[in-house]
């Protein structure tokens, strides 16, 4: 199916969700997730990955204290490695970007090499998939990272790294500056640098103590310094706190989703606006599922008629799919817009929307054509995914593969995209051990 993330297969915590995106549904779930999440991503989702990003910016701005010569990137990136070998190799803990390289390096050597050189990163672009480059933007967004230039942390981000992380590596800092000043080096995991990572990697610890927890909360998960959504994170987390004691709850439904909705809808004004959005976000899904679908399904039809890949989508959907909400989605054409805030965009999808609830197949899949040449249209280089020539589909996307469209029955309880709720589940839960 190509409605999902693209995984690379160097590392699949890696992984970019976004890389593929045909009919610009990316564009849609982003803006509504927005709305009640503001600060996190679809990959900047661990709590231990920001302890580590916290713990690089303080060694930066030591090094440069200290009159180091190694830029701030290249001095981040080593801090990086080290956490991530030592998360690895003592803590046993795989939750890494970067767990590829950092067992393979681990089979190879009981050493541990740090630098920029490609023979020591410990992903193929540390910089870009790393934690500088994916969780910098959050961090700032948390209120931890400063947004001037260069980034340093704020006196919050610094208030957490002094007063919870220094204390357990009191003993080794001025050890740790002097292995990050060097442009590289190699450790043995021995002797007297065996005691040294053994600290470091109580940094990391299973569970996490009371003021590192709630500062987590406050910046990260509930998003109060800044915030960007006037409360509705804190609304929503406050729902998603209450549903992680239900044994089995599955939030990724419209019906889990509902149900943080229906918990907002008693916490207040601001719940009921936290509400609102998220039944916005549930009817959206609604109708970004079943489209992306029909525009797989029809990708892997190849050199058929339009009538006949038209009259296998009926014979699987029948009459219409009743689970859209085409009334709803009419108040919403703002939310369905591109990001240029082209109108045409907006209109077409509530075409779509409507093709699809009356079991216009034929329609909807000439219509989701039309998007997929306009999204692409916007993008350099790059040229619609199908055509129609003669009534027959040509797919010129050379990777398309093989797409069944999932059965009526199933399509209104799927859920396919993000919108940032994701990330906040799993804060919420690394939060709550």
């Amino acid at each position: 199916m190509l409605h999902g993330p693209f995984l690379t297969a160097i590392d699949p915590q890696a992984a970019v969700p976004g890389s593929r995106d045909p009919l610009g549904i990316q564009t849609i779930w982003s803006r509504l997730g927005r709305r009640v999440v503001g600060n996190l991503t679809t990959v900047s989702a661990s709590v231990r990955d920001f302890t580590t990003l916290l713990l690089g910016y303080y060694f930066v701005e030591r090094v440069a204290d200290e009159g180091g010569t190694n830029q701030d990137l290249a001095v981040f990136l080593m801090w990086e490695q080290l956490a991530a070998h030592v998360r690895y190799r003592i803590n046993q803990d795989e939750k890494i970007r970067g767990i590829e390289r950092v067992k393979r390096a681990a089979s190879e050597s009981p050493a541990i090499g740090l630098g920029t050189d490609p023979a020591c990163q410990i992903l193929g672009n540390q910089r870009t998939y790393g934690l500088w480059g994916l969780y910098t933007g959050p961090a700032r967004d948390s209120g931890l990272i400063s947004k001037g230039v260069p980034a340093r942390l704020t006196p919050a981000g610094r208030d957490l790294v002094e007063r919870v992380y220094l204390p357990i590596i009191a003993a080794n800092v001025d050890q740790l500056v002097d292995w990050l000043i060097k442009p590289r080096i190699k450790l043995e995991t021995t002797g007297r640098n065996r005691s040294i990572l053994e600290s470091i990697a109580l940094i990391w610890p299973r569970r996490m103590g009371g003021p590192e927890r709630e500062m987590y909360k406050r910046h990260l998960l509930c998003g109060i310094e800044p915030d960007l959504t006037n409360g509705r994170q804190a609304t929503l987390a406050t729902a998603i706190q209450k549903t992680l004691e239900i044994p089995g709850f599955e939030w990724k439904t419209p019906a889990g989703v509902g149900h943080w909705a229906k918990i907002c809808q008693s916490l207040g004004s601001v719940g009921e606006e936290t509400a609102y959005w998220l039944d916005r976000i549930r009817i959206a899904e609604g109708l970004l599922v079943p489209a992306a679908a029909l525009f797989d399904f029809a990708m892997s039809h190849e050199g058929q008629t339009l009538q006949a890949i038209a009259r296998a989508a009926k014979d699987n959907w029948g009459a219409g799919l009743n689970s859209i909400s085409c009334g709803s989605l009419g108040e919403m054409e703002p939310d369905l817009r591109d990001a240029t805030g082209d109108q045409d965009t907006g209109q077409r999808w509530l075409q779509i929307a409507n093709a699809l609830a009356r079991g216009s197949h034929a329609d909807a899949i000439r219509l989701l054509i039309d998007q997929n040449a306009s999204v692409m249209k916007t993008r350099a280089g790059a040229g619609a995914w199908i055509e129609l020539s003669k009534d027959r589909l040509m797919v010129r996307y050379l990777d398309a593969g093989v797409a069944d469209l999932p059965p009526k029955t199933t399509i209104p309880g799927l859920w396919w995209n993000s919108y940032f709720l994701d990330a906040m589940w799993n804060v919420a839960s690394e939060l709550s051990r």
